[in-house]
């Protein structure tokens, strides 16, 4: 690596603030005359091609300088879960500047090779190990296009966020960390097999069809958690399904009923394992339960639309339908409205601040659509009331931890069609739990008479206390923080449950920064963990450099 790329013996302040001014500024002509165009000017590094100025200001001055660069590279290249060419192009390319090997199997997973070095040339591979994608979530009136927009990364206080969008910290500080390490000419390393999956977020394909062939190590240390202090040895499985009622009936709008969109917005969402237990509102099942309270009171009211949800592990916040109300009765529908957001109010005040529930005016014509009759509509929403959402049982293993849960994620009611379909992701650490809350959700659609389709669930990971590598976390954290970390399970899905299936006796962990608002415009990661999080790991790898192969 040049002196440039590591970023730590330019001579000082000085020098710092040399590199910082020439990244910026070759940010900003990337930024003007693309990527493509200034490639083929020499000088520049895999991390200067990419990062636009916005995000390289926004990290100036932290520390340590690589990894944050990195991070706002990775930022500035649209990642959306099953598109990550981009990112794994600028993986190869960082690599093949520094003269590593690269693998890649047939579904995209990427594993650079780096060598030992400062006395750990001769130690067992380690296995470092994050995913490249990110959850694409927006607040409703941010303009953003996730395929061919950077996340606009922003300073608040102490924390970095992004404007409007989630972050990506999740997990691309992880991957950012890996980079900082493989730049980092002074610490002591074993030799390094760095794995970057694919598709995490949307089900976990790059860890399920992971070619297990491309590392030799038995040793892994995941990068993928969100709470700094906190070293993870096992986590939840889980299995999404989907959800389809039919043979649902329309009829013509009746005269005198004009369309009207209800909303539900502001609600706090989260991820659908970390944040389950906090009991945070769901805007579809806000949304059907606002359904039924406004046809109570107004029974000429007729269901067209109703939308909601994009991703299986994300808490739903916000719902939008397209209702038909009698047009001297909107006053009444108003009114049930209010009642129906003063009761979610009471229920979830505290922790949904923000919440709003809307009745606007609709755009199209009702000449555009047919309705569903009464008995249809009540079909549907009484069916996606009985269905169970949030915390199914807390674990009788281990303290805090839940242990079933059910995310009622997505719902499609397009405006035309007799089906309405719902996606729900269910997670428990044991599978058979996990399976009898599957036959919870079939009971019920098969009652609403719908079918449902149980895609295959992916493995937990059991934790093992007696693992070596999670005494060497801690004696990693020891060192750091004088105390030892607190040792916990996940509810959320890590890839370390499938990665242990596919290469059984792997021995692992998982740790990370503190990150919170996790798969939510909200998210965002706490600027101080990030150094001592990064001195941990390379901690721990200085302890493994010394074991010998």
């Amino acid at each position: 690596a040049t002196k440039e790329d590591r970023g730590l013996d330019l001579g000082g302040a000085a020098g710092s603030s040399m590199l910082r001014s020439r990244a910026l500024a070759a940010a900003f002509l990337s930024h003007l005359v693309g990527a493509s165009a200034f490639s083929v000017m020499s000088g520049l590094t895999a991390i200067e091609k990419v990062a636009t100025p916005q995000n390289l200001a926004a990290v100036d001055g932290l520390e340590p300088a690589n990894l944050w660069r990195s991070f706002a590279a990775i930022a500035s290249i649209p990642r959306p879960s099953k598109k990550e060419e981009r990112v794994l192009e600028f993986l190869k390319s960082f690599a093949k500047e520094r003269g590593l090997a690269t693998k890649e199997d047939a579904v995209g997973n990427l594993v650079i090779l780096a060598p030992g070095r400062n006395g750990g040339e001769n130690a067992k591979p380690v296995v470092l190990q994050g995913h490249v994608d990110m959850v694409c979530e927006k607040n409703s009136d941010t303009v953003f296009d996730f395929d061919a927009d950077p996340i606009r990364l922003m300073m608040a206080s102490e924390w970095l966020t992004a404007d409007g969008t989630t972050l990506g910290a999740d997990n691309g500080i992880g991957c950012a960390t890996i980079l900082a390490l493989l730049m980092d000419d002074t610490a002591t390393l074993p030799p390094l097999e760095c794995l970057f999956t694919i598709d995490e977020e949307t089900g976990m394909t790059g860890a399920i069809d992971f070619d297990a062939s491309m590392i030799t190590g038995d040793t892994l240390i995941n990068l993928d958690t969100e709470e700094f202090g906190s070293v993870y040895v096992g986590c939840a499985g889980g299995g999404d399904s989907k959800l389809y009622f039919g043979g649902l009936t329309r009829e013509p709008v009746a005269p005198g009923l004009v369309p009207k969109t209800l909303k539900i917005s502001g609600l706090v969402g989260g991820h659908s394992g970390v944040n389950i237990h906090e009991g945070r509102g769901n805007a579809i099942m806000m949304a059907c339960s606002c359904l039924k309270q406004i046809v109570s009171a107004v029974p000429e009211v007729r269901l067209a639309e109703l939308n909601a949800g994009d991703k299986h592990n994300a808490i739903c916040r916000e719902a939008i339908g397209t209702i038909c109300v009698p047009e001297g009765k909107v006053d009444a529908v108003l009114a049930a409205l209010e009642h129906a957001q003063a009761a979610a109010q009471a229920e979830y005040g505290l922790l949904e601040t923000k919440m709003k529930f809307e009745l606007l005016d609709a755009d199209s014509a009702t000449d555009n659509f047919e309705v569903l009759t009464a008995l249809s509509a009540a079909k549907l929403y009484h069916a996606v009331l009985a269905l169970p959402h949030g915390v199914i049982k807390m674990s009788a293993a281990m303290k805090d931890l839940v242990e079933t849960s059910n995310n009622v994620a997505v719902i499609r009611l397009p405006k035309s069609g007799d089906t309405a379909s719902l996606l729900t992701s269910t997670r428990s650490n044991v599978p058979q739990a996990l399976e009898a809350a599957r036959d919870r959700l079939e009971a019920v659609t098969r009652l609403a008479g719908g079918r449902i389709e149980r895609e295959d669930a992916y493995p937990g990971w059991n934790p093992n206390m007696a693992s070596p590598v999670l005494g060497v976390a801690k004696r990693a954290f020891n060192q750091l923080l004088q105390k030892d970390p607190e040792v916990i399970a996940i509810h959320a899905g890590l890839e370390c449950g499938l990665l242990g299936d596919k290469k059984p006796g792997l021995d692992m962990v998982s740790l990370g920064p503190t990150i919170t608002g996790a798969h939510s415009p909200d998210e965002q990661l706490l600027v101080s963990t990030v150094p001592p999080f990064y001195d941990a790991v390379a901690l721990m790898l200085k302890e493994l450099a010394h074991r010998p192969q």
